[in-house]
C-alpha cells in the first residue's frame, strides 16, 4: 500500500496508522492516534520507512465513523440477512467478510465483539483494515465497486442496530434468575427449554419464546468469552426474550 493511498484516507478524515506488512496487527503503538490523527508529514515517513505497510482507520469519534464486521465464516451473513442492506461504503475483506461503514452518532459507541454471531461491532478503541492493504492470506481489502469511501456519504446507524447496541450496552454480566438460566447462561439450558432448535454452520436458529412464532425466528450464539447471543428477527428484546425463558415451562 502507497502512502498515497493512506494520505488519502487522512484527507477523507480518518485517523491512519500503518500494519504490519500482509499482517493486522499496527506497526507501531496507536493508542495516542485514538486521540489525534497523524499529519501528513507523519503518514508520509512512516509508509517511507515501509513502503509495503497496510493501513487501518480507527474507528470512533476521531475519524467520524463506526464500522460493522460481518464474518461470513461465523454466520456473520446469516445474522444480517434479516436486517436491511447498507448502501453505504463498504469493504470486501480479505477473507471474504464485509465492512459496512456508518456516520458516527456522536454518543459514545464502544467496540462490541459478537454483537451478533459472526457481527463485531468496531467503534471507540478499535480499528479496521483498509483497502487497498493485504490480507494474511494475499488477498486484498477492496471497495465494493461505487460504495468507495467519499463516494457515497456515510449512512446514520440504523434504528435496529442502535436498539442492538443499547441492548448489549445495558446487559447484566450476570444477569439474576432461576439456576437453570443462572449466571452465566448456559446454551444447553437455553436450547433445551426452546422449540423448533436447529443447528446452524455457526449457532442455532429456534422459534422465539416472546412471541407466537411459526417461523424459527430467534438467533443463539456464543460471543466474547462464551456469553450467550440471542437475536429475535422479529424485533423482541434481549429483556423479553430473557424473560419468556424464565418463565416456568
Amino acid at each position: 500500500m502507497s502512502a498515497l493511498s493512506a494520505l488519502g484516507l487522512l484527507r477523507a478524515g480518518c485517523s491512519v496508522i500503518p500494519l504490519r506488512p500482509r499482517d493486522k496487527r499496527p506497526l507501531l503503538p496507536w493508542t495516542e492516534f485514538q486521540r489525534r490523527r497523524a499529519t501528513e508529514a507523519e503518514v508520509t515517513a512512516l509508509w517511507a520507512a515501509t513502503p509495503d505497510a497496510g493501513a487501518a482507520i480507527v474507528c470512533g469519534r476521531i475519524s467520524s465513523l463506526v464500522v460493522l464486521d460481518e464474518d461470513p465464516r461465523n454466520g456473520g451473513n446469516v445474522s444480517l440477512a434479516g436486517f436491511p442492506s447498507s448502501h453505504g461504503p463498504t469493504v470486501r475483506t480479505g477473507s471474504g467478510g464485509r465492512h459496512f461503514y456508518f456516520a458516527h452518532p456522536g454518543d459514545t459507541v464502544p467496540k462490541i465483539p459478537g454483537l451478533l454471531p459472526g457481527v463485531d461491532l468496531q467503534g471507540e478503541g478499535a480499528y479496521v483494515v483498509a483497502p487497498p492493504s493485504i490480507h494474511p492470506n494475499g488477498r486484498p481489502y477492496a471497495w465494493e465497486s461505487g460504495r468507495e469511501l467519499g463516494a457515497v456519504p456515510l449512512p446514520a446507524l440504523p434504528s435496529w442496530l442502535r436498539r442492538l447496541i443499547r441492548e448489549r450496552q445495558h446487559l447484566p454480566s450476570h444477569p439474576p434468575g432461576p439456576h437453570s438460566l443462572g449466571a452465566p447462561l448456559e446454551v444447553a439450558a437455553i436450547l433445551g427449554r426452546l422449540h423448533g432448535v436447529r443447528r446452524l454452520r455457526v449457532g442455532w436458529i429456534a422459534c422465539c419464546p416472546a412471541h407466537e412464532d411459526t417461523t424459527p425466528s430467534l438467533s443463539i450464539g456464543l460471543g466474547h468469552e462464551g456469553r450467550v447471543l440471542l437475536h429475535c428477527f422479529s424485533g423482541c428484546s434481549y429483556a423479553a426474550i430473557l424473560a419468556a425463558l424464565r418463565r416456568p415451562a
